[in-house]
């Protein structure tokens, strides 16, 4: 191109560095001792200088970049509320996937920009947003040596970047999002305000700041970070069914895939922490990908065929960023659960990816056309499903009891719940697929797991904590375990009303329908949260659409009168284990005896204000004692 064509703004060349290359790729086909200058896997990525650029005009004008990047730096006017609300979600919460203190110091390290160029009152000064785009073109290095103490010098400060400021916004936006950060010195009236506004800025410009390292910047570490935080923002915004979270899902994926996490590395120089928080995100990422697929019945996006990469180390954030963690590796045991006892963040991570796995197996048959040889397959599956369950440590395994066990977190509770009912809800696809495949009602196996799932997933609404807005943990959980099982409970207690036939012995119409009347109450609070995208939590209408199915049913079948042999499905006589296909369940329905709102005196059930008069101090053995964000 002659000099009199150059374009004024050009893409750099840096951007369309293609990152991991493996196995079947055009550079593994030469051998690397004849081109040295580009090695074959993760660390693929050469460095073409940032002087070099590409023969086309950069899709946003250097006008639209600087405006952009000045709209992001002005939500630092927020730093002590980020400030807050970032170290209070990573101090307390079970489901973090970054290692606390990582992100802790860099949130911390902030107040030098802030401070420096006063961005608490004025507008970003010019040489910061020029310096911040800049900082956000250059590959991330991370030297061999670099300590965890050290990390967040390679993005903030003078290195300031845009990847992290993403990041740091996403997390502060979900963390006010359930409650934090918000002082008791404020009115109602303002925290309300504030908080929508709040969320919403938090939203707009962490998306940007995606948007533009989409386009600016090439792959690293930091740029995982951001892409998975921002997912997890937009499933909390926009719901699990939507469109967006769907997209962002994709994203994170293709993200993931370009820096080469879903390979383990060979001979990596790179600091351990830095590998281990590539494991982890890898895992909770594999994770959410299968609950959003199973729940939108959808190919995934991830796949364990694609993957060698080991099990994080069951290590605490505060070890594994010490200085030398060898001990406590050493402390593992064989499969690398710690010996303590302790449920780590990490834990929670391991067991569901352990869980996951199962989950893709039984996806592939959800997603295909049934042969003869299911019912063997499905069956395989759930006996070793059962296996791992059950070969988990002793600490992560959930029984009722937890809840009287003072020495436990109330937060572990929570988690144990929710990692459960992952496990849970493999045998619950399995029962499904092997009665849609021999074209059966729901049979004993299926109806009880679903019960089983029901009420334990209801349990969760008996806890209270001021510290935080529960009720998205909660409903989280109900969209994700609470909709697909009612439905099948409601779909046989349809069923069973229209032919007559009894229940199998052991599933209770009456607590069918007690359940269901309290899922739909927990639906219906839906409307009544607050959300900074709209009006109404981001399942608004999943909820209130099966809301409105279930009472529909529920009401068919009272109106109508009881079913004629309502009575002999009553008896509560024990289940066989060939009927359960093995299931071990020890679970308590006594919590919904009595009458179908019993536990819920002072709620103002009518006017869908579930939780308004509710005691926040009460129920669950106290108050929740350390913060848990549902992921």
């Amino acid at each position: 191109m002659c000099a009199d064509e150059t374009f004024t703004d050009a893409v750099a060349a840096q951007i369309y560095v293609p990152g991991y290359l493996g196995p079947t790729s055009y550079d593994a086909i030469l051998p690397q001792d004849e081109d040295p200058s580009v090695s074959c896997g993760r660390a693929a990525s050469e460095d073409l200088g940032p002087d070099q650029e590409m023969s086309h005009q950069h899709p946003f004008t250097k006008a639209m970049r600087t405006q952009m990047t000045t709209d992001v730096l002005k939500s630092l006017r927020y730093y002590p509320v980020i400030l807050e609300a970032v170290v209070t979600y990573y101090t307390h919460c079970q489901a973090g996937v970054v290692a606390g203190p990582l992100v802790i110091q860099a949130v911390k390290a902030l107040a030098q920009t802030v401070d420096k160029y006063n961005l608490t009152n004025t507008s970003p000064a010019p040489e910061l947003v020029s310096k911040v785009l800049e900082n956000t073109g250059k590959p991330l290095h991370i030297p061999p040596d670099i300590t965890a103490d050290d990390f967040h010098t390679l993005f903030t400060g003078d290195n300031l970047r845009l990847e992290i400021l993403s990041q740091l916004l996403a997390t502060a936006g979900r963390a006010v999002m359930f409650g934090l950060s918000l002082h008791v010195e404020w009115s109602e009236s303002f925290r309300r305000t504030f908080t929508s506004k709040f969320i919403d800025e938090m939203l707009r410009n962490s998306t940007t700041c995606l948007v533009l390292c989409t386009l600016t910047a090439p792959v690293h570490d930091i740029t995982i970070w951001m892409f998975h935080e921002s997912t997890l923002f937009c499933q909390s915004i926009c719901g699990f069914t939507s469109p967006p979270l769907w997209r962002r899902m994709g994203e994170l994926a293709t993200q993931l895939y370009a820096l080469g996490l879903h390979r383990e590395p060979k001979d990596s120089e790179l600091p351990l922490f830095v590998l281990e928080t590539r494991r982890k995100l890898f895992c909770a990422s594999y994770v959410l990908d299968k609950s959003i697929s199973t729940l939108l019945g959808r190919p995934l996006r991830m796949s364990k065929r694609h993957t060698d990469i080991t099990l994080p180390l069951d290590l605490s954030d505060e070890e594994l960023t010490s200085a030398d963690p060898s001990a406590a590796i050493q402390a593992l045991d064989a499969d690398g659960w710690n010996t303590r006892g302790d449920q780590l963040r990490v834990s929670w991570i391991r067991y569901r990816y352990i869980s996951s796995r199962f989950r893709e197996e039984i996806l592939d048959f959800a997603l295909a056309k049934l042969d003869s040889c299911v019912e063997t397959q499905l069956l395989d599956i759930s006996r070793r499903s059962n296996a791992a369950r059950e070969a988990m440590p002793a600490h992560m395994q959930y029984t009722p009891r937890c809840w009287e066990d003072e020495s436990l977190p109330r937060s572990a509770c929570l988690m144990l719940v929710n990692v459960h009912l992952y496990f849970l809800y493999n045998e619950f696809m399995i029962q499904k697929l092997l009665t849609d495949a021999q074209r059966f009602p729901p049979n004993t196996a299926l109806l009880r797991v679903c019960t089983d799932m029901l009420s334990i997933a209801l349990v969760l609404a008996q806890v209270r904590d001021r510290s935080y807005d529960i009720h998205r943990d909660v409903m989280h959980t109900v969209v994700l375990y609470g909709i697909p099982t009612g439905a099948m409970l409601a779909t046989a207690l349809k069923q069973q009303h229209a032919s007559g036939t009894p229940f199998p012995a052991g599933i209770s119409r009456s607590e069918i329908i007690r359940m269901l009347s309290v899922l739909i109450n927990h639906l219906d609070t839906a409307a009544h949260l607050d959300s900074g995208a709209r009006p109404g939590d981001g399942n608004y209408n999943i909820c209130r659409k099966y809301a409105k199915t279930f009472t529909r049913m529920i009401d068919a079948v009272l109106d109508a009168g009881p079913a004629a042999a309502a009575t002999a499905s009553e008896t509560t006589a024990s289940t066989s284990a060939a009927d359960l296909q093995d299931l071990s369940l020890d679970l308590d329905f006594d919590f919904l005896g009595g009458t179908a709102m019993d536990g819920f005196e002072g709620f103002d059930l009518i006017g869908g204000g579930l939780y308004d008069n509710a005691d926040w101090g009460a129920a669950a053995g106290g108050a929740v004692d350390v913060v848990r964000l549902f992921v």
